[in-house]
């Protein structure tokens, strides 16, 4: 019922109560009753305007989870009233720019822009708070997933086949048009202009291509002169093709006008980056970053904020100018939530504010369904507050002293990041905050492994230390040779620079698991083991005999038998070679045998000069071996994670020529939270990275003196071999 259709049933009402007030008094009684049965009338009619104007949250919750499918939904679910048309023109010979019609859109809630802005240094109190309520679900809830702007060039006959799906459409005032020319009839692709958080950023939100969609694509990247794309979608998933690959393995592969030419591929443990370079005849060559997150499942979140957000200030710190474009699969669920972490931390550097809702609001007036469920949005918080936290803390290794001289200042009232102390501290909140369940969710399982009543107390005494237990989803799980042997150890994956699983922290094991911990080293492959605290075996019996004494005296136990090959022995560590092989399996020769090198290092004393030594020893071993390594310690936490850090830091920094303390101890903290648990093993790392570059700079130094020497002493040859003259 229309606002004026209301307006003329509350005129009537209210003559018919000016005729009852002239009637005689005999007639009270019924006018009266007239009164009630018209206030009454005036009630159900305000309640059916009401209800005919609002979807009520679980049918909108129905309508997304019922997924975005291709051919999922008929074309009736668009309405019965809704007609086809052909796309909009567009003249071929125009620039396209960002022309979001504004008129086109709803005006956003006073309550929005007012009341939902959450203060940065509150955030973590924020999220705490609303991880056992409905308010984050409802918040996500109460924004319309899309709005009644018009979708008719996405829904014309002609181009709907270009849809990845069929309910995901762009609204004709943000979408992006494509140049016509004689060739290119249609200015179609499904991609969206959507704002950043001031008025000189500007990111495209975009499906993936189709193989039937890759020219266009390619075509949108050269026309809106891209320089920057993340991809936050795998090529398959799941087992379905998720993306079209619009760039070359090697070499180069035409897009029609556009040649596409690889320049590099860096690959790390959750993201690659691949330079570009694209070509058009009788045009100037342009270079394009693409930034390919490798670790966000569909329709879900990835394991920990701090992986995403590293790539976030990478591609934050890239060279660009265009806009950014952004495209998972259907270029709405992880899209919109990487979009809408890039204007809450810029709206969090212009005001000190975050406001998620309106954000949410802003995201989805530009393209319809962004942030695509409850678990995204509760992940964007997490992300937020990580990235705020990690702001700045990125460094340059030609900034790295200046960096340094200002951690080591420790004030009262410095910034955040001013000082050792402070960002530690900060970082410490954000791990906290970060691994917070959300209700309802089973976001981070540990208790998860003990969920089987009958196997509870058994799994209970494989751990030294009841509060140092594996987080269920990195957990390393053994392989059962029988239906009664467990697969319990604690033991968690750990990645290195460039690929997961690839570490392995667990404790030193207790008597009742030396079988399991061999179990781990031979099933996982571990070609080495660097082992700390092991000189206190004597005295803690706590510590399983897992071990041979020596080269002559094996280690045996029923499933099991150990030898050392080769001893060698230094200032820094007792490295061994030891061979490992199962009773059960007959020895033919050593290729049936599992061969590794064990580090026993003699201290865990925090002096940079030997912490950065032992690197270079694992190091020289990682170069001639690519199998998995092994850190442990007493508690698989303090020690061996310190150095597995340390090796990732300085990896990362020979390769990036950066320092990234925060973003890589968070990482691993949300793997192993007890990982770096003091002040001073942090201020280790830095050091310890401080060191590694002024030995780098010395070598340097002396790498170009011994070239120089070497090249005067070939002049001076070459003069003295010359003839005399007379």
């Amino acid at each position: 019922m229309s606002g004026i259709d209301l307006e003329k049933e509350v005129a009537i009402f209210l003559r018919g109560v000016s005729l009852i007030s002239t009637s005689a008094t005999v007639q009270l009684g019924a006018s009266i009753g007239a009164i009630v049965v018209a206030f009454t009338i005036f009630a159900i009619i305000v309640d059916f305007c009401l209800k005919g104007c609002r979807k009520s949250k679980a049918q909108r919750k129905k309508d997304l989870e019922d997924g975005i499918s291709l051919c999922e939904k008929p074309p009736s679910m668009y309405g019965q009233n809704r007609q086809e048309h052909s796309e909009t023109d567009q003249d071929s010979s125009s620039n396209p720019k960002c022309d979001i019609e504004e008129d086109r859109q709803e005006d956003e809630p006073n309550d929005i822009l007012t009341d939902s802005a959450v203060p940065v240094e509150s955030l973590k109190t924020y999220i705490g708070r609303h991880a056992t309520d409905s308010h984050l679900e409802d918040e996500f809830w109460s924004i319309p997933l899309e709005n009644n702007s018009p979708q008719t060039a996405g829904r014309s006959s002609q181009n709907a086949k270009k849809n990845r799906y069929k309910n995901i459409i762009p609204y004709d005032s943000t979408r992006v048009l494509l140049q016509k020319n004689q060739t290119k009839q249609s200015d179609y692709f499904n991609a969206s202009y959507v704002k950043g958080y001031s008025t000189d950023e500007l990111y495209i939100a975009s499906q993936a291509p189709s193989d039937g969609t890759l020219d266009d694509f390619v075509r949108m990247i050269w026309e809106q002169r891209i320089d920057r794309v993340v991809m936050l979608t795998n090529l398959m998933e799941e087992g379905k093709k998720k993306c079209s690959m619009y760039w070359p393995l090697d070499g180069e592969e035409e897009f029609e006008e556009v040649t596409v030419r690889l320049l590099t591929t860096h690959v790390f443990a959750e993201y690659t980056i691949r330079h570009l370079r694209l070509f058009k005849s009788g045009e100037t060559p342009r270079d394009l970053i693409q930034f390919h997150f490798t670790a966000w499942p569909d329709k879900s979140v990835p394991e920990s904020p701090w992986g995403l957000v590293d790539l976030y200030h990478r591609v934050m710190s890239a060279p660009g100018s265009g806009p950014v474009l952004v495209h998972c699969s259907a270029g709405v669920g992880r899209s919109g939530t990487y979009i809408g972490l890039c204007n809450l931390l810029q709206e969090a550097k212009a005001t000190g504010k975050m406001n998620f809702r309106s954000t949410l609001w802003k995201l989805r007036q530009a393209r319809m369904h962004t942030i695509q469920t409850v678990e995204q949005y509760v992940f964007l918080h997490k992300m937020a507050l990580v990235g705020h936290m990690t702001s700045g803390t990125t460094i340059k290794v030609k900034d790295m002293y200046q960096r340094l001289a200002t951690l080591e200042c420790d004030q009262e009232g410095a910034t955040p990041s001013s000082s050792y102390r402070q960002e530690f501290e900060a970082l410490v909140e954000a791990c906290d905050a970060s691994s917070i369940p959300y209700r309802g969710m089973v976001t981070r399982p540990t208790e998860s492994v003990y969920e089987n009543i009958s196997i509870s107390m058994a799994r209970r005494c494989k751990n030294r230390l009841s509060n140092i237990l594996p987080n269920e989803r990195f957990r390393a799980m053994l392989t059962a040779q029988t239906h009664h042997e467990d697969t319990y150890i604690n033991a968690v994956f750990v990645p290195n620079l460039t690929k997961d699983h690839q570490n392995i922290l667990t404790q030193l094991p207790l008597p009742s698991t030396v079988t399991d911990f061999w179990r781990l080293v031979t099933q996982f492959k571990v070609g080495l083991v660097v082992a700390f605290e092991l000189e206190s075996m004597d005295s803690d019996d706590t510590i399983g005999e897992f071990l041979p004494r020596s080269e002559t005296e094996p280690f045996e136990n029923d499933r099991y038998l150990v030898e050392i090959r080769q001893t060698m022995e230094s200032s820094l560590v007792s490295e061994f070679t030891v061979a490992v092989h199962q009773k059960a399996v007959k020895i033919i020769n050593r290729q049936h045998q599992h061969t590794l090198t064990l580090l026993m290092c003699k201290s865990t004393q925090l002096e940079p000069e030997r912490v950065l030594e032992l690197h270079r020893k694992i190091k020289s071993w990682k170069l001639s071996w690519k199998s998995r390594i092994l850190y442990m310690c007493r508690n698989g936490a303090d020690h061996c994670g310190l150095m597995c850090v340390q090796t990732i830091l300085l990896d990362r920094l020979e390769a990036d020529q950066c320092l990234t303390v925060p973003l890589v101890v968070g990482s691993i903290r949300a793997i192993r939270p007890q990982v770096i648990p003091t002040l001073d093993q942090y201020k280790c790392l830095y050091r310890v990275l401080k060191l590694a570059e002024e030995s780098q700079n010395v070598q340097s130094k002396v790498e170009l003196t011994v070239q120089d020497a070497h090249e005067r002493a070939k002049s001076f040859i070459s003069l003295w071999k010359q003839p005399l003259i007379d």
